[in-house]
């Protein structure tokens, strides 16, 4: 039964009064057989008075505790106690069931944050502002990397921005320069990357957010857009203007070889004009062969397994490596490693690449070639294509993704930056590295990983 706060204080009150009141009969009586267990019960009925006018307190300062320490879990019995009580530990329990809310609000919100942040392919960097008061933590020292960062670095953690001075000293510079606000170009691994730097304060100090943007895809996208354009314009207006010459050199060549002369005609005239028909027909064909760089085909995905690629351009190429006599090393660790991509595309891409890698060992006494495809990280499949043959001048190695551009006598100069758009149009990248007199290792690097279930 659940009493009030003055009846059980009054009880209470009137317990110890008859204690004492009994104790103090004992001495005048001269009952000393009484007076330690009447001492003990008074002293017992003095301390459960001085607790039972203590419980709000204690109650307050238990609930103060837990505010302090973000324990938002204790929950305050509302049952046996006086109705004064009940109704505060009713009141702490529901602010605490709000506070849980707002916390269990909150992680989500930060987990949700941290998940976006994780698969986007932006590295995020924030750290103490190197240049601020020192507060509560060291000026430099990392607050949040993201895991495109960490790939973007190559480091698995960092503690402070300091540690980034050893493996790239132009890096650290920038960093202790940025500003908010601020946008800065820089090379990193031989990619341009995009450097955005905001600031912000809380109860730590003053941080920098800055955010790491791999800029290489975006202009290789712009520039294959503008090639396109240009090429568009370039195909039009040739094939209007050449068409028409073409046309009539050949009907004044037909007209010479049926049709008497009415007199005499230069000896020559008859070869001029089967040379102008020659190269106006050489050039309706360079454009009508080149438009296809314009006008793609849609692209059509599916799941391809890699060693099915593999297998299938290898048995393309086959009478050209005996040929040549280059055995190609396939290095294939995952054999259920798949692509989302178009197989016709891909296999186009790969025998280019294969192709120019057999022209570049023509002269190598030792010829290696070596095709491999592996994970590089998460959600990312790279197909590799490397040769020890004559390897590219760097001075070229950003030229020979330009169309119509070659270093070979009867090169196109079409075959990499064909390469290259269709890699595009998989939302991926063609990358190179090559060392003049050493080799080239061309990359295809695509943007998922599919793995194929085993039956």
């Amino acid at each position: 039964m659940r009493h009030s706060y003055p009846v059980a204080l009054l009880g209470r009150a009137s317990l110890l009064l008859l204690a004492l009141t009994g104790v103090a009969y004992a001495l005048v009586s001269q009952q000393p057989l009484y007076w330690v267990p009447g001492l003990l019960l008074a002293a017992g009925l003095v301390a459960e008075l001085a607790h039972y006018l203590n419980r709000s307190n204690r109650d307050l300062a238990d609930f103060l505790a837990g505010l302090h320490y973000e324990d938002y879990a204790l929950t305050f019995g509302t049952q046996q106690v006086p109705a004064s009580a009940s109704q505060l530990r009713q009141a702490f329990n529901q602010i605490n069931r709000s506070f849980q809310q707002l916390s269990r609000q909150k992680e989500a919100q930060h987990l949700y944050l941290q998940n976006v942040l994780a698969l986007v392919n932006t590295g995020i960097l924030s750290f103490h502002d190197p240049h601020a008061e020192p507060g509560k933590s060291t000026p430099g020292d990392i607050r949040w990397m993201n895991e495109s960062l960490k790939r973007l670095l190559g480091v698995p953690y960092l503690k402070n921005i300091q540690a980034l001075e050893k493996r790239d000293a132009g890096l650290y510079a920038t960093l202790l320069a940025l500003r908010p606000g601020d946008n800065r170009t820089i090379r990193l691994h031989q990619q341009p990357v995009l450097l955005s730097a905001t600031a912000f304060t809380d109860e730590y100090g003053r941080s920098l957010l800055v955010a790491f943007q791999p800029v290489r895809e975006v202009l290789e996208e712009t520039e294959a857009l503008a090639y396109q354009k240009l090429l568009r314009v370039l195909t039009h207006e040739i094939m209007n203007s050449v068409a028409p010459i073409a046309s009539l050199a050949d009907t004044l060549h037909q007209q010479l070889a049926v049709a008497p002369a009415a007199g005499p005609l230069p000896a020559d005239m008859g070869r001029s004009l089967a040379v102008i028909r020659q190269r106006s027909e050489g050039l309706l064909h360079f454009t009508q062969t080149y438009r296809q760089f314009s006008q793609l085909a849609a692209v059509s995905f599916q799941t391809v397994p890699v060693w099915s690629l593999f297998e299938h351009v290898l048995t393309l190429l086959e009478p050209t490596f005996a040929q040549r006599g280059c055995e190609p090393d396939v290095v294939l660790a995952n054999p259920d490693l798949c692509i989302q991509a178009d197989l016709a595309l891909i296999e186009q891409v790969l025998l280019n690449l294969l192709t120019n890698a057999l022209e570049a060992l023509h002269t190598q006494a030792t010829p290696q070639l070596r095709l491999a495809g592996y994970e590089q990280a998460p959600h990312r499949v790279v197909l590799e294509v490397a040769d020890n043959g004559t390897g590219i001048p760097s001075a070229l190695v950003e030229e020979i993704f330009v169309p119509f551009f070659t270093t070979k006598p009867t090169g196109s100069g079409i075959g990499l930056s064909l390469s290259r758009q269709i890699m595009q149009l998989h939302r991926g990248s063609l990358q190179v590295q090559s060392v003049e007199g050493v080799g080239s290792q061309f990359y295809l690097l695509f943007p998922q990983v599919q793995l194929n279930s085993s039956t």
